[in-house]
Formats: structure tokens, C-alpha cells, sequence
């Protein structure tokens, strides 16, 4: 049985609201997009490992999915597509804080951020098992730096979420 949180105030005293209101949506939305579009800026800003991992991760996971979309006309329309996908993750995110604040996240803002460092780790775990693991050609660094990577932005998640404390204790 899924514990649940009654339509108090969060459990830290951060005014976190309750956990599927539109308010509190929408901020964990816009805090999860901001994050995601921080990281994937990234990529540009400092292009060497490990602050592209993610930026590039989020372009692999795009492009596997353009297999299943129809052709882009332009580059603009790829351009909103991808921008769709970003708000796609950001909303994504927003649910899973909703989720995380009625299993004891901190509150706040912290929620969307760590939410979205969560997201991202399973978009690596969901991109190493299935894009790079199933070709003939595995190429054993590449996943291991991917994996590493999602494990790294799921711990970080649980972290900004819950505090310090829950990691280490996991990892205990």
C-alpha cells in the first residue's frame, strides 16, 4: 500500500501546498523546465564532459524518437518539436514531484528541481538499455558513461528532494 499525505503543508514547512494543485503544478513545471533547459544549455556553454552529458542525452533521446514522427519540414519545425519534447520532460517532472511530495520531499521548489534531475536520469538508464545495449556494436564506455551518468542524476535528484541524508542512508 502507497502511503499518502493529507492536503497539508509539506513536511519541512517549505509551503509546499498540496501535491496535484494547479499552482503547485505549474510551479514544479516551470522550475523543472528551467532545469532542464539549464542542463541542456550546457551543451553549449561548456561542451566537455561531464556538463554535455546531459544536454546530449536529451538530443539521443529527440532523435530516437523522430523515428516514430514524421519528417520535419524545416529546421524550425524540429526545432519546436525538440523545444515540445523539452516541455514534454518539464511537465513529466511536475508529475513525478507531485509523486515525491506525498513520499516526503522536501517542499518548495526543490521538488520540481529534483524531479527534473530525476527525469533525466531515467531518460540516460532508458537511453543506454535501449538504444546503445541492443546494437551489435556495443561499445562498453560509452554505456558505462551514460549509466554512470543517469545513476549520478538519480542519486542528485533524491538528493535535492530529500536531503543528504536519505542518499547516504541508501547507500549505507
Amino acid at each position: 500500500m502507497v502511503p499518502t499525505v493529507t492536503a497539508s503543508a509539506s513536511p519541512s514547512g517549505a509551503g509546499g501546498g498540496t501535491p496535484n494543485a494547479p499552482r503547485t503544478l505549474l510551479r514544479d513545471a516551470v522550475v523543472a523546465g528551467a532545469v532542464i533547459a539549464g542542463l541542456y544549455g550546457l551543451l553549449y556553454a561548456v561542451p566537455v564532459p561531464p556538463f554535455a552529458i546531459p544536454g546530449y542525452l536529451m538530443i539521443v533521446a529527440f532523435d530516437a524518437l523522430e523515428a516514430v514522427l514524421p519528417s520535419f519540414p524545416s529546421s524550425t519545425a524540429y526545432d519546436a518539436a525538440f523545444a515540445a519534447f523539452l516541455a514534454v520532460l518539464a511537465l513529466l517532472s511536475a508529475l513525478t514531484a507531485s509523486w515525491a511530495r506525498t513520499h516526503g520531499s522536501l517542499g518548495g521548489w526543490r521538488a520540481g528541481a529534483s524531479s527534473a534531475l530525476a527525469v533525466l536520469g531515467a531518460l540516460a538508464l532508458v537511453v543506454a538499455a535501449g538504444l546503445l545495449l541492443p546494437s551489435g556494436n556495443v561499445q562498453v564506455v560509452p554505456v558505462l558513461i551514460i549509466t554512470g551518468s543517469g545513476i549520478g542524476l538519480l542519486l542528485g535528484g533524491a538528493a535535492v528532494a530529500f536531503g543528504r541524508t536519505v542518499v547516504t542512508r541508501e547507500l549505507a
